[in-house]
C-alpha cells in the first residue's frame, strides 16, 4: 500500500470536532511545557542554522505554538482549528501570520520558508499527499522540513486503513491516517531526502502487537526540487 486513499471532507471534520473537544479538557500551559521538553530542543538546534530574519511555517501549530520559542521572526501558524482556539484560549497565542486551513493548499508564494515544522499533521489532515506538495513547494532551496508524528505497527496500520474504507463509523474518534514506519518513510521519500530519523518514545495499545512510536524526520528537498525551488519567482 504505496498511497493512502484521501478520506471524505465529512470524515476530516468529525475527526477535527473530536480534536477540539479533547482540548476543552486539556490544560494548555501544561501542553506547552510537555512540548519544550520534548520537541523544542531539537528545533531550536536547528534554527540556530539560520537567521533571525528567516521565515518559519508550523503546520498543525494546534495552540501550543511551539515555534515561537524560536529566535526567527516571521512566524507563520497553520491549523484549521486556530480560530476555534482563539476564542477557546483568548491572548494565549502568540503574534505571528495565522492561516485557518487546512494545508492541502496554502495561500502563500512558492519558496518562502526556511523552515517548515509539521507536527502530527500529517495524520489528522485530509489528504497527506497534497500536504507533501504544498510543504515541497513552499520550501527554501536550503530549507527543512522537521516532521513529528505516530508511526505503527505494520498490522495495526493496516486494520486501521481497512476500516477507514469498508467501516469509517468505527474510526470516527481516532486520526484518519495510520502509518507504518515503511508508509511515511515511502510518502516522505516521493517528495523529499530523508536526513535524518529520531525516536522520541515507544507506547503499546490495548493489542501488544500494535507497537506505537513517536518519530521526528529531517527532510531537505531533493537536487531537481532545489533548483526548480530557486528558479521560483
Amino acid at each position: 500500500m504505496s498511497r493512502h486513499r484521501a478520506v471524505s471532507r465529512f470524515r476530516w471534520q468529525a475527526a477535527q470536532k473530536q480534536t477540539l473537544e479533547k482540548w476543552k479538557e486539556k490544560n494548555l500551559q501544561e501542553a506547552r511545557e510537555s512540548m519544550e521538553r520534548d520537541l523544542l530542543p531539537l528545533l531550536q538546534r536547528y534554527a540556530r542554522e539560520y537567521p533571525k530574519t528567516a521565515s518559519i511555517l508550523e503546520i498543525g501549530s494546534g495552540p501550543i505554538c511551539i515555534s515561537q520559542y524560536l529566535p526567527q521572526k516571521n512566524k507563520t501558524y497553520l491549523d484549521p482549528l486556530l480560530d476555534d482556539f482563539r476564542r477557546m484560549f483568548p491572548g494565549k497565542l502568540p503574534e505571528g501570520t495565522y492561516l485557518a486551513s487546512g494545508a492541502e493548499s496554502i495561500d502563500q508564494p512558492s519558496a518562502s520558508y526556511d523552515l517548515i515544522i509539521c507536527t502530527h499533521a500529517i495524520s489528522c489532515s485530509m489528504n497527506p499527499e497534497l500536504i507533501m506538495h504544498e510543504i515541497e513547494r513552499l520550501l527554501k532551496p536550503n530549507g527543512r522540513l522537521l516532521l513529528s508524528m505516530t508511526t505503527h505497527s505494520a498490522l495495526e496500520a493496516r486494520l486501521h486503513y481497512y476500516a477507514e474504507c469498508c467501516a469509517p463509523a468505527l474510526c470516527h474518534k481516532t486520526r484518519p491516517y495510520y502509518y507504518s514506519l515503511t508508509g511515511i518513510r515511502r510518502t516522505l521519500s516521493r517528495h523529499f531526502t530523508i536526513v535524518q530519523e529520531m525516536t522520541r518514545g515507544t507506547s503499546f495499545a490495548w493489542f501488544p502487537l500494535f507497537r506505537r512510536v513517536e518519530r521526528i524526520f529531517v527532510c531537505t528537498l531533493r537536487p531537481k526540487q532545489t533548483e526548480e525551488n530557486g528558479a521560483a519567482p
